[in-house]
């Protein structure tokens, strides 16, 4: 991770780069955007204290890709069968909706390595910001992303935040949005 150092100091390279590809939907395939997530947590889970000083970007970029990875939901009827019946299996289809699962999975790993106190302000702006788009698949990554970082928030007004939006959507005309909201 030190190698990276000079360059993220400098001008935020590899990063932005990386983020460019994870935010391409057109013409990049889904193991290259998912490979340049993963560099991206792994480095923020490596150096965690040393981007919260010295590259205060990193973070908020970082958690930027995993919102858009959680826009990448299928939205036609046979989709939503295919989940509701995914519901009811309790094994699960893993390889369905990947992207998905994997921004939600970063934006857990991300805020657990550095700290709810060092990316709350990006993590509550880029939740609203996506909670008051018309789209219900920005309104469900709002959703998850509370649902996964909910457990690292201390403070009583963020709690109570969270709690709001997520009764505001309980019965939203989306299942998915209602799911989610109902076991955040």
């Amino acid at each position: 991770p030190d190698f990276f150092k000079q360059q993220l100091t400098a001008g935020m390279e590899p990063a932005k780069l990386l983020a460019t590809l994870v935010k391409t939907r057109e013409g990049c395939e889904e193991g290259v955007r998912n490979l340049s997530l993963e560099w991206l947590v792994t480095y923020a889970e490596k150096k965690p204290k040393w981007l919260a000083k010295s590259v205060p970007t990193f973070a908020p970029l970082t958690l930027e890709c995993c919102m858009n990875l959680m826009l990448e939901v299928e939205a036609g009827e046979d989709e939503l069968k295919a989940w509701v019946e995914r519901m009811d299996d309790e094994e699960g289809e893993e390889d369905s909706d990947e992207l998905y699962h994997n921004g939600e999975e970063a934006i857990d790993r991300v805020v657990e390595a550095m700290s709810m106190e060092s990316v709350s302000s990006a993590l509550f702006q880029l939740v609203a910001q996506f909670a008051s788009q018309e789209a219900w698949q920005a309104k469900l990554a709002a959703l998850t992303a509370v649902k996964q970082t909910v457990e690292y928030v201390e403070e009583t007004e963020h709690m109570n935040e969270m709690a709001k939006l997520l009764l505001a959507h309980m019965d939203h005309p989306h299942p998915r949005v209602r799911y989610t909201a109902l076991h955040a």
